[in-house]
């Protein structure tokens, strides 16, 4: 008698894992938060949006023609000449030994 108690209790127990399994899977998707600034979707046609009149990249022109001007290459704003920083040895290189050779801070180790 104890024998089927058990097999009744783990049958009503995978029923109850079944039911919770299926509840949670009718639970509706949270959707993600639109850009207030988008017409409603319902309101438009993807294939009939188009950019503004005028839209730039917030410089003069459009990106397009800012490439067409300068062959290609985007060149940074000019920010003056306290962010220039002048090398201290140019042309010079240090060179750091390996550890395990000679001139290096440890001569005696072993290279692996």
């Amino acid at each position: 008698m104890e024998r089927g108690m058990i097999w009744r209790t783990a049958i009503v127990a995978a029923a109850c894992g079944m039911i919770a399994a299926s509840a949670a899977a009718q639970m509706p998707v949270q959707p993600q938060p639109r850009d207030p600034n988008m017409p409603a979707p319902h309101n438009t046609v993807p294939e009939k949006m188009e950019p503004q009149a005028g839209d730039t990249t917030g410089s003069t022109g459009t990106l397009s023609d800012r490439l067409e001007k300068s062959d290609g290459v985007i060149k940074p704003p000019v920010t003056g000449s306290g962010m220039v920083l002048t090398p201290t040895n140019p042309g010079t290189t240090p060179v750091i030994p390996p550890a395990g050779t000679p001139g290096s801070a440890r001569p005696n180790a072993d290279p692996k």
